[in-house]
């Protein structure tokens, strides 16, 4: 349970429903969650991860409380978000085996302009499932 964190931009109403949406799809419960710029994100992304928090991206972190821990960014962690969740979204997973490339382009030209969209910051998820 909770093997795995996902690293979000905590300002960001978009970024708030995608968390929504993997707390859906993650039936399983093996992800939490941590705002970029929490307690979490200091002790995790550090060191050389450091650069991550500054990234404008989702970042995954598998095997978050081991030391054979893997990160994951921009459309690498969407697309191994849905592996990881597996039942059927396991199929869109499969495109974390492709490179990166062109998902990322499209990640990035997204996320320069995802604070435009008017939308309305939803309900916070079960507390449990949140790191600081």
């Amino acid at each position: 349970m909770h093997e795995h964190v996902i690293f979000f931009d905590g300002e960001c109403p978009f970024c708030h429903r995608a968390v929504r949406h993997v707390l859906e799809i993650d039936i399983h419960k093996r992800f939490v969650f941590a705002p970029l710029g929490g307690e979490t994100a200091k002790d995790i992304l550090s060191g050389p991860q450091a650069p991550l928090k500054k990234a404008g991206s989702l970042v995954l972190v598998e095997n978050y409380q081991s030391t054979d821990r893997q990160f994951w960014v921009r459309s690498r962690a969407i697309f191994r978000i849905y592996w990881l969740a597996g039942n059927g979204w396991g199929l869109v997973g499969i495109l974390s085996f492709l490179p990166g490339w062109l998902g990322d382009f499209l990640y990035r030209k997204f996320a320069e302009h995802r604070h435009q969209f008017k939308l309305k910051m939803p309900e916070a998820g079960p507390s449990d499932r949140f790191l600081p």
